[in-house]
Order: C-alpha cells, then structure tokens, then sequence
C-alpha cells in the first residue's frame, strides 16, 4: 500500500508527533505541508491518503485511480468531496470526540477571558498600576458565571461537554438540537442538565451563546444579522466549530454597533486569515488561530484514532466512516 500523508506539518511541533505508526500499514510519504494545487500530483499513485485540510475535491481526487480509503487528522470532513468518494468507492474516515475535552476547555477559557478580565488585570499590575494606587483590590468590571445561561447550539459530544461543564459552574444550560424529541426537551439526572429549545428561544435568553454545530447546508453562515439581532445585546458569542457558520460582515456591525457585546472565535472562514479579514476591524472580539483542538494529549490520541481507524479498515472492519 502506497500512503501518503499531505499536511503532517499541521499536526506537529517541534516534531512532538510520531508518524511512525503508520509505516506498519505501507510505504509511507510524508509531506510537511502541500498546496492546493500540489495535491492532485502528489496522490495520483496513492492508495490511501491521509490528510486534515486539504481539499479531497473531485478535481484532486479523479487522476488518483488507485486510492480507495481517505483518512482524516479530524472531525470535519468538508473538505472532501463525499459523492465523488461514493461514485468511486472510497471509504472516508474520520477522527470524531478526539478534542471534546481540549475544545471544551478552551471555550471556558475564551468565557473566562472576558468575565474574569485576567489579561486585563495582569497588564494593569505589570506597568504598575498597582504600585500607584491606594486600592488593595483596584477591581475593574467582572462577572460570575453562576446564574448565567449559557447556550448551545449543536449537541454532539462537544455540546455535550460543554453543558456539563456549565452545570457544575451553577449556569442554566439551554441547547438546541435537532435530533432531540420536542416531547423530551429536558434532560435531568445524568451528567448535565438541559433544557433543549428552538434557535430563537436560545438566542433570545443566553447570556453566552457558543456554536457546536458541523457545517454543512443548514449551517453555513446562519449566523447572520438576524441571529445577532435576536440575541441579548450584553451576550458573548463564541464559534470554535467552523468559521463557515458565521457571516463576518454581519458579526463586525454587530460588535462595532453594540448589537452584542463580545465575540470570541477560535474559527474564520478562511484560514490562515488573510490581510482584508473584516473581523480585524472588530471591537471587543478575540480571535484564536484555530487551536482549540491542538494540546499535545489530544493530537497524540488523534494519530492513535488515525491509525486504528486505518487499521480496521484494512482488517474488512471499518469505523468512524462517513457515509
């Protein structure tokens, strides 16, 4: 089996990463890094590829005649063309819930960034604010997040997380999802408690509102002028789930007009982000480039799911295949 690895570098630090594994399933090709338009050369020959954002269109994928199995270094699988992988046979694979716990915690600590001021209050203290004030504690504007409601929109495994986590600061959790019964709107006893209503419901009622939806058709920038608008104009909204859901002109005027508040996104839509990225001219918005998922414990168990799924795959056993 010929196998090639297309983006290895977007995986790695300091080389932190072991790609050995997969040597034990072929004759494995590294590349650091490849451009869009390298792809098509560089998995004509190839039986499996092995990628996390580069394009698997049918443009790339028609001269690889030999390719039966794409395996991907994540969860999103946007970036592949899944019917042509179903006209031609090609199993996709995904890496689902390996960042549930990194993702999680880094949409705490975008929360936290804002109601608990701590680069604000650090600046302050290390150009001597403190040293020139008669206060022993010079506080500036905070929040609790007990009491606070926090909504989820999107309810997979991150969702998930996310309202337990919630739970045990004391907020009201409220989450919309469309798998989840009308008739079965609240769910108690168990790890979290939820109260599962419509979009606009949520919108209206959250002091937080954090996007855990995959994009595809009925997510693509729903997160528009209206969305803004129906939301509490002190909220914080928060997108670690792909930078596609949100329209950004619609969420610069927001910000910039005081149509909410804060904004915390660790996703754009195109990235890395270029110089003209609207959202750079935002008021009260951090930006993080796309590293919720990427501690060095989730990356690790990333490449293990990687490699079993590839695995399974060639044992006649598949899983994780997105159909």
């Amino acid at each position: 089996m010929k196998i090639v690895i297309l983006d290895a570098e977007t995986l790695t630090i300091n080389n932190d990463i072991d790609f050995s594994i997969f040597d034990l399933y072929g004759d494995v090709t590294i590349y650091p890094f490849t451009k869009d338009e390298e792809v098509a050369e560089r998995i004509k020959d190839a039986d499996i590829v092995l990628c996390n954002k580069s394009p698997m269109n049918r443009e790339n994928l028609c001269q690889a005649k030999k390719l039966k199995y794409i395996g991907l270094f994540a969860t999103g699988y946007n970036n592949v063309d899944l019917e042509y992988t179903r006209e031609n046979n090609i199993t996709v694979c995904n890496a689902g819930s390996y960042s549930t716990e990194a993702v999680t915690q880094h949409v705490f600590a975008l929360i936290l960034h804002y109601y608990n001021t701590i680069s604000t209050y650090d600046s302050f203290v290390k150009e001597e604010g403190w040293i020139h004030t008669n206060k022993f504690s010079p506080f500036m504007e905070m929040k609790e997040l007990y009491g606070k409601t926090i909504g989820i929109i999107g309810y997979g495994a991150i969702g998930k997380k996310v309202a337990q986590v919630a739970n045990a600061f004391g907020m009201n959790v409220l989450a919309y999802s469309r798998s989840v019964l009308k008739e079965d709107n609240t769910i108690k006893g168990l790890e979290e408690r939820v109260q599962f209503v419509e979009v606009d419901t949520l919108l209206g009622n959250s002091d937080i509102v954090t996007m855990h939806c995959p994009l595809n058709k009925d997510s693509e920038k729903m997160c528009d002028k209206a969305f803004f608008e129906k939301m509490k104009n002190d909220s914080l909204f928060i997108n670690t789930s792909r930078g596609g859901v949100v329209n950004e002109v619609d969420l610069l005027e927001a910000l910039n007009n005081n149509i909410i508040r804060w904004a915390a996104l660790d996703v754009i839509d195109r990235e890395p982000m270029t110089s003209d990225c609207q959202l750079l001219k935002a008021k009260n918005i951090v930006i993080t480039p796309h590293v919720a998922w990427a501690p060095l414990e989730t990356r690790t168990r990333l490449i293990k799911i990687v490699s079993e799924n590839l695995k399974k795959w060639l044992a006649g056993t598949p899983i994780n295949v997105i159909e």
